[in-house]
């Protein structure tokens, strides 16, 4: 099994989806590595189970969701 970057195959996680990659997946970075998650939108914080890691990155399933609350500012 490979480990990189700390992480593992298997390995559970939370990470914030920042931004979509070209095909639509979710993009976050762990320990600095790229990570793709797919059925992940920007803006939410995801626990993921790392199902494949490369070098330069990984991808991710997601076991659970939830939205990152946005602060507004009052007037």
């Amino acid at each position: 099994m490979s480990t990189f970057h700390g992480l593992k195959e298997g390995d559970e996680a939370e990470l914030e989806v920042t931004q979509k990659s070209r095909d639509g997946r979710g993009l976050g970075r762990l320990n600095g590595l790229l990570v793709f998650v797919p059925g992940a939108s920007p803006g939410e914080k995801v626990k993921v189970r790392i199902v494949k890691l490369g070098v330069r990155h990984a991808e991710a399933e997601i076991i659970q969701s939830h939205r990152v609350a946005t602060a507004k500012a009052s007037v």
